[in-house]
């Protein structure tokens, strides 16, 4: 087992939710990754994230009537397609008033080692000496024998991943006593209307297509937040605008995303074996060259959940009244990105018709912002514990 940072044996002594250390440790870390990932940016969201400011937003919002504590040792493990998912477990249970034992991927990238070596050189500062003893990052191959023996000693584990990541890690026992809290497969959409896209401005297009690149070509739409599925509602407007904010979203592109033969390969593989699976792919539209791909579907859907999208492919569907919308959501449905659309009229709306699943709609933009609000679980409650 190969420590990356903190120490291998962490303390799983509770402290109060938004300790003042952990809250200038986490401000610390914000300033030292913005400083070192400026130029990867979705590391600088996460400094963005750990900015003070936004702590004392966080330690308001959570704001309790009792007394909580943290749960003592939390274990994390997260997907390595996703660079600063680990860090965000981490210091929301750190926030919770929780010790971090978390685990990285044996296959992770730039983006991990990069984040680590922040960590490391913002715990090894004398100030922070009682937070890196309750910090521990390490990294090993797929052991059930060692995952169970470090779980024993836990209050809870955060697991981030695919269905079949969430099956395996629950099958290793936990003390009876601890949290679990599971984050498996999810999909999510975007809400297009074509009505307001019509009418919109070129600045406003390219401002609104720059903030829904970067809810999707950050992360490759790996995020399980990052849609997969294009959403018109046809409520007004000429279908031309569909193309135009196609064409706005890859001249973005063109500006900053480096599209390699890995990620073509991987999109045009994507789109071949959902169009020889199943019926209801009507065809294909590439704009920017291969930045942007577009494959309309008929509705109803040919599966429960639209195909995987990635790297630029986005599946398209056509929807008349808003009231469709809940039909093409199911119980792995998370976020609807709205560009256009009212985000709280769409909310309503689902709330209303007791829509599966769907537990974030925002506004382009906001798609990948970490909270620690997530798939309807608050975590900072759930990592910790009250008195009274």
């Amino acid at each position: 087992m190969a420590l990356l940072a903190g120490t291998r044996r962490p303390l799983d002594q509770p402290w109060e939710p938004f300790h003042p250390l952990a809250m200038d440790f986490l401000a610390a870390l914000s300033a030292a990754v913005r400083q070192g990932c400026a130029r990867r940016e979705e590391l600088a969201a996460f400094g963005f994230w750990c900015r003070r400011a936004h702590l004392e937003q966080l330690r308001e919002r959570h704001r309790s009537r009792l007394p909580r504590l943290g749960r003592g040792l939390v274990f994390h493990a997260a997907p390595s397609n996703v660079p600063a998912m680990f860090a965000y477990s981490y210091a929301i249970g750190l926030l919770a008033g929780s010790a971090g034992l978390v685990r990285l991927s044996t296959r992770r990238g730039e983006g991990e080692e990069t984040l680590c070596r922040c960590l490391r050189e913002v715990l090894d500062r004398p100030e922070f000496a009682a937070v890196k003893a309750r910090s521990s990052f390490v990294s090993y191959p797929r052991d059930d024998a060692l995952t169970a023996a470090l779980l024993s000693g836990c209050g809870g584990r955060v697991v981030w991943g695919g269905d079949a990541t969430v099956a395996a890690m629950r099958r290793i026992p936990m003390p009876p006593w601890a949290v679990d809290l599971c984050f498996p497969d999810r999909w999510s959409l975007a809400l297009l209307s074509q009505g307001a896209v019509a009418w919109m401005g070129e600045e406003e297009l390219a401002a609104l297509a720059r903030r829904f690149y970067n809810d999707t070509y950050l992360m490759d739409q790996n995020a399980c937040s990052s849609p997969q599925l294009a959403v018109w509602l046809a409520d007004g407007g000429e279908k031309g605008a569909r193309r135009r904010w196609w064409l706005a979203l890859a001249r973005e592109a063109e500006e900053r995303y480096s599209l390699g033969a890995f990620q073509a390969a991987r999109k045009l593989e994507q789109f071949c074996r959902r169009a020889m699976a199943a019926p209801g792919v009507k065809g294909l539209e590439r704009y920017g060259g291969n930045l942007v791909w577009t494959a309309p579907l008929e509705l109803p859907l040919a599966e429960d959940r639209p195909p995987k999208g990635g790297f630029g492919l986005f599946w398209e569907a056509e929807i008349e009244t808003l009231d469709q919308l809940p039909a093409l959501l199911d119980q792995r449905s998370q976020t609807v990105v709205c560009v256009g659309a009212d985000p709280g009229e769409t909310a309503a709306l689902l709330a209303a018709r007791g829509a599966r699943g769907v537990t974030r709609v925002v506004p382009a933009g906001q798609a990948l912002e970490m909270d620690t609000v997530w798939d309807g679980h608050d975590l900072i409650a759930a990592l910790s514990r009250g008195i009274g």
